[in-house]
């Protein structure tokens, strides 16, 4: 086979069959920072942030309250360590 041949046929194989979507929030109460992941179809993102010390979790169930539209975190799985 030629490059492109090959190179072709790896873009034409799906990716992306019966992906299991991730929404993931993940509070590092100790560390006071929370990361939030994204894996959907189509989509990848990953945020961490910082600096919040003993208030992340209030950090967070505050971002989950507000639902500006854009990022609903009220669907997101929240995990506390």
């Amino acid at each position: 086979m030629t490059r492109n041949e090959l190179k072709n046929l790896w873009f034409s194989i799906p990716k992306e069959v019966n992906k299991k979507e991730i929404k993931v929030i993940v509070v590092d109460i100790k560390n006071g920072f929370y990361k939030i992941t994204t894996d959907v179809k189509g989509y990848y993102s990953t945020s961490t942030q910082g600096g919040y010390g003993d208030n992340v979790l209030q950090v967070i169930l505050d971002r989950i309250k507000v639902n500006d539209g854009v990022n609903d975190l009220s669907e997101y799985q929240l995990i506390i360590k």
